[in-house]
């Protein structure tokens, strides 16, 4: 397909229409209107539930390994068995974190729902556990921070998902535990702090005991992560019995022992945060209070490369927003094929600048660092201008996608193979060109009413004229080096 156009046809670009909305990495996880298997190739099996299993697969066009949950349709007995399964679906959909799994994509066919997630490839924590009995609490205490951080950001966000335990806790890497992903949010549910919840939900051997009763809140999920604490330094559970009757009397009496052969050699600081979260409730540490207690302080502090964190500072810095049609497409394109090993170091300085845990950069976080550098004047001039440039949603923050989309090298993404299917992902009828519907269903999602704005937006790129933007036209928005690396070559042949 040539792409050259003669200079009559060119038409200079005017000054970008600005629609009343943000790019975010929700808008791209959409329902892919092909065959999956057109998509993807399936691998080995990973695990099996209820309703299916999980595969690796892998994409045909690009080779990136992703994994798919897999649902047989027949085996939904009722309405609000597949209401609990788009509610998964919306909540992945609205979280942006680096220690929960991301959804990419799902497809829905006569007897099937494939839902796309990042593959993570080192296995279930929980058989980390079993083949190393017990963890160090070094080791223990960079897994919890993880937990804690990700409970701390379901949190801000009035999540609660009610079923923490190893076995949804994933390893992106083998034997890497900086590389934890909470998976399975069957069981999560939307909940402000002062609502109360009652239908009893989780794993009994990590279960609250006033999730038993039927009175709880996201509290709950801090016991849990007790329990898996409790696991990781003992190899044991908390509360065991011969049956089920027993395990739920010790869980609602609170009985467990941290005296027993083992813990000996356990520090009293880690012992302390068992008994803050193996407790009632209204006594219980919520997830800042455990992240800012003496244990997870003195032994989780991996050491990050000074030049890592220099390096990123510096992005940042150098950073600037273009129009939002090339920010969605680079916003687009950074989540879905970026590698692990392109983003493991700038993981590593997120969680490593992201000082409260939240999942989130705060201004005050990124002025602490800055002012490391600079004076503080200088500093505060300097965050001004990146939170202006990064913080596309506006939410004062500078979220986790974001944070991404300023540090990775677009260069490394952008070819032929690539865009064309970033451009089937807007193209959502394959008609080989994008409507300003099309654009506004894609980037506005189910608040999309009005075309206006997208036909001002289409309007700065669309060089021959016809009212939409085609293949060409696509590959044109980041021809130039400093966005594509392709100089002034068109990206499609």
């Amino acid at each position: 397909m040539g792409c050259s156009i003669a200079t009559h046809q060119r038409k200079t670009i005017t000054k970008p229409a600005l629609p009343s909305f943000t790019v975010q990495p929700t808008n791209f996880v959409i329902e892919n209107d092909r065959s999956f298997h057109d998509v993807y190739r399936l691998g080995k099996l990973l695990g099996t539930g209820s309703y299916g299993e999980v595969r690796l697969c892998v994409n045909r066009a690009t080779s990136i390994k992703r994994a798919v949950k897999i649902i047989r349709k027949d085996l939904l007995a009722s309405p609000k068995q597949r209401e609990t399964l788009d509610k998964e679906v919306n909540i992945l959909k609205s979280l942006d974190h680096p220690g929960i799994i991301r959804v990419f994509e799902y497809f829905e066919e006569v007897k099937r729902l494939y839902i796309v997630t990042e593959s993570c490839l080192g296995g279930e924590l929980f058989d980390e556990i079993i083949k190393q009995k017990t963890l160090s609490e070094y080791h223990s205490a960079l897994i919890m921070k993880q937990i804690f951080s990700v409970l701390e950001y379901l949190q801000t966000q009035e999540i609660v998902h009610r079923d923490i335990k190893p076995e949804n806790i994933l390893l992106q890497e083998k034997h890497n535990l900086l590389s934890l992903k909470i998976i399975d949010f069957g069981s999560a549910i939307n909940c402000s702090k002062s609502n109360r919840l009652s239908s009893s939900y989780g794993t009994l051997y990590y279960m609250a005991p006033e999730v038993i009763e039927g009175n709880y809140n996201y509290l709950c999920d801090l016991w849990s992560a007790g329990a898996i604490l409790f696991v990781l330094l003992s190899g044991c559970l908390p509360f065991d019995g011969k049956h089920n009757e027993e395990v739920v009397e010790s869980i609602k009496g609170m009985r467990f022992c941290l005296e027993s052969e083992g813990w000996g050699q356990v520090s009293e600081a880690a012992k302390e945060l068992i008994k803050s979260l193996l407790c009632p409730e209204q006594v219980r540490l919520n997830s800042t209070r455990a992240l800012g207690s003496e244990w997870i302080s003195k032994y989780s502090n991996p050491e990050v490369g000074l030049n890592k964190v220099t390096d990123v500072l510096a992005s940042l810095e150098k950073f600037r927003a273009s129009h939002i049609l090339k920010d969605a497409i680079k916003t687009y394109m950074t989540i879905q094929y970026i590698s692990m090993a392109d983003i493991k170091d700038l993981k590593e300085v997120f969680l490593l600048l992201d000082k409260d845990y939240d999942g989130k950069i705060s201004q005050k976080e990124l002025l602490a660092e800055y002012c490391k550098l600079v004076n503080e004047k200088e500093a505060k001039s300097v965050v001004q201008k990146i939170l202006s440039e990064v913080d596309s949603d506006r939410n004062g923050f500078i979220d986790y996608s974001e944070f991404l989309r300023a540090n990775v090298d677009i260069r490394k993404i952008v070819n032929e193979e690539n865009l064309r299917n970033a451009f089937r992902a807007f193209d959502q009828d394959n008609s080989g060109k994008i409507s300003s519907e099309e654009l506004g269903r894609v980037l506005e999602g189910e608040s999309f009413n009005d075309c206006g704005q997208w036909k001002k937006i289409i309007e700065d790129f669309d060089i021959n004229g016809d009212g939409e933007i085609d293949i060409e036209e696509f590959g044109m928005l980041l021809k130039n080096s400093s966005e594509a690396g392709g100089g002034n070559q068109c990206l499609f042949k």
